[in-house]
């Protein structure tokens, strides 16, 4: 904690803190999802062993009854079928004395004689057709409407309409001598206009006679007035209309009072029935494992904040150098391979977390590589190997393509991260030089990394004991002079243990790069990694942040039943894509 970096300021922002601990709260999914699972089968259990609802025993108390009583409507049933009886004996008697009664008289039948009606009807006919002729001439005026109607049999006696007929017939010869020149003419249009008001006169004389027609016919019509004079009833029906109006109205009335009786006896039942579902203490199955569900998400996120709050883990590279004063080399971060890596055999086949062109790696590799220095040594150190193999690998390969004869050393033998990254066989390996089962020169092997760079690999071996991290180090101790001889970039991957027991002091630079993901990796355990880096005479050059998902690397028992050649396809699916 002493030892800071001046670039930050030491306090951070209570707001970005909590914001920082609650990212790294949700971002356990895992966590929440055990948390919540248990919650919700706990809440499950007690739903399925306790009662599902409790309900109160017995009748709703006074107090929890509605206001009032329920209408009773016994009384006014009665009263109505009573109300009906009496109708109907008053509408039987009703009857009975209307059936007795003396019937109106008759009218009299009409007295007109058949001669008097035969000539009625025929001035009837006759009425009948001047209407329709001065119809017609209404509807055309015109010379022959009026010829027409002056030549009907009602007309053709008439000596006035004769002699205007006549005048009629001279005024369309004239008329006819013009042809059809004359329209334009003077006198052809003063004959027109004499032709139009002989019609009229025509006109005029049917309607006179048409009228008087029909006086006599309505004279013809009106029948001769006699007195008839009305029976008196054999029965007085009054007393019986008034006794039956009498027993509508109170069935009306009865019929209005028990329906008002039975809404209100509906509105008194449905009041019960609520202060009944108020007073039974239910709820719905479905709202109850949704709450349940609802309360084991709130409640694996509230568990993972309090833990995040008590032992924080890392957020960012920012906050991280502001806590713990030791500089961020770079954010390992995942991106879509590039389309150029498949365009070559050598570029499809490796993994898919193998790429020394990234950001990350290269930044990396700026900073342990001292301008100017002939040699690199540098240790890469974290809790989880798998992490420390692939950044170790991709510095190894920017290593070999800057023309340095590169050595990458795995020291863990129980998880041998660096064979399965690289695809080659775990053993023999560090372990069977701790054991004096070999030699460094016989576990020494290579590796292709890139299109036409290889590099030298001693794998970490197999064992499934763990190896005393102080056998290592009397073991590198004795052979970095030889190291440093030979290869001009050594990288070892190492656990964090091994690196507080004095792994990197055992080279003649001891640098070291600690590795830590963000949202899993404690803040405090890294404090105590670095602090313990320096206590063993190692010299931490700063922290690689891994941002991605953990490298899926196969188990060493996979890596060992990979049969050799190492390029054969069985060997080439061992890694997960």
């Amino acid at each position: 904690m002493a030892h800071m970096t001046g670039e930050y300021p030491r306090a951070i922002p209570r707001p970005a803190w909590l914001t920082a601990r609650a990212r790294n709260a949700v971002n356990r999914p895992v966590f929440i999802g055990i948390v919540g699972l248990g919650t919700f089968i706990a809440v499950l259990l007690a739903l399925v062993l306790a009662p599902q609802q409790i309900k109160r025993v017995g009748k709703l108390s006074s107090a929890e009854m509605p206001v009032g009583t329920r209408p009773d409507t016994a009384p006014l049933l009665a009263a109505l079928n009573q109300a009906r009886r009496r109708l109907a004996t008053a509408e039987a008697s009703l009857n009975s004395a209307r059936s007795q009664a003396v019937a109106e008289a008759r009218p009299p039948a009409d007295t007109i004689s058949p001669k008097i009606a035969a000539r009625r009807d025929t001035l009837a006919g006759a009425v009948n057709d001047l209407d329709a002729l001065l119809t017609r001439v209404e509807t055309a005026p015109v010379t022959a409407s009026y010829r027409a109607l002056g030549e009907s049999p009602q007309l053709a006696s008439s000596a006035r309409v004769k002699i205007l007929l006549d005048s009629l017939t001279d005024v369309e010869r004239d008329r006819e001598s013009f042809g059809g020149t004359g329209a334009a003419d003077p006198v052809y249009l003063a004959l027109t206009s004499r032709a139009a008001e002989i019609g009229r006169e025509i006109q005029v004389a049917a309607q006179a006679h048409r009228d008087s027609l029909r006086d006599q016919v309505a004279k013809l019509a009106t029948p001769i007035p006699h007195q008839t004079v009305a029976q008196t009833p054999a029965a007085d029906t009054g007393a019986w209309i008034a006794e039956r109006d009498s027993a509508q109205s109170l069935v009306v009335e009865a019929n209005a009072t028990l329906g008002e009786a039975r809404t209100k006896a509906k509105d008194y039942d449905r009041q019960v029935v609520a202060a009944k579902e108020e007073a039974r203490l239910d709820a719905p199955l479905v709202a109850l494992l949704g709450a349940a569900l609802v309360f084991g998400v709130a409640l694996g996120f509230g568990a993972s904040l309090f833990n995040e709050l008590r032992h924080p883990r890392v957020s960012d590279e920012h906050e991280l150098e502001r806590i713990l004063g030791a500089r961020v080399l770079a954010t390992i971060r995942p991106k879509p391979r590039s389309p150029d890596r498949r365009r070559r055999s050598t570029d499809r086949d490796a993994p898919a977390f193998f790429d020394p062109g990234a950001d990350g790696y290269q930044l990396t590799y700026l900073h342990v590589a001292r301008a100017g220095a002939s040699r690199l040594m540098l240790t890469i150190a974290s809790e989880d190997t798998a992490i420390a193999a692939v950044v170790a690998t991709n510095v190894a390969a920017i290593a070999a393509d800057e023309a340095r004869s590169t050595i990458l050393i795995d020291t863990d033998s129980r998880a041998t991260p660096v064979a399965a990254a690289l695809r080659i066989h775990a053993e023999p390996g560090i372990a069977d030089i701790v054991s004096r089962r070999r030699d460094w020169a016989e576990v020494t092997s290579q590796a292709t990394v890139g299109r036409d760079r290889v590099i030298d690999v001693i794998p970490s071996g197999v064992s499934q004991a763990p190896q005393d991290p102080r056998v290592i180090t009397s073991v590198f101790r004795e052979e970095a002079p030889r190291l440093s001889r030979h290869y001009e970039a050594i990288i070892i991957v190492a656990t964090t243990t091994q690196v507080n027991a004095g792994l990197p002091s055992a080279l003649p630079i001891p640098d070291t790069v600690l590795c830590a993901r963000i949202g899993h990796t404690r803040i405090d355990d890294l404090r105590a990694a670095l602090d313990g880096a320096r206590a063993a005479g190692a010299n931490p050059l700063g922290i690689v942040l891994w941002d991605a998902t953990p490298p899926a690397l196969p188990s060493p028992s996979r890596v060992a039943r990979a049969p050799r050649p190492l390029r054969t396809p069985e060997m080439q699916q061992l890694t997960v894509r």
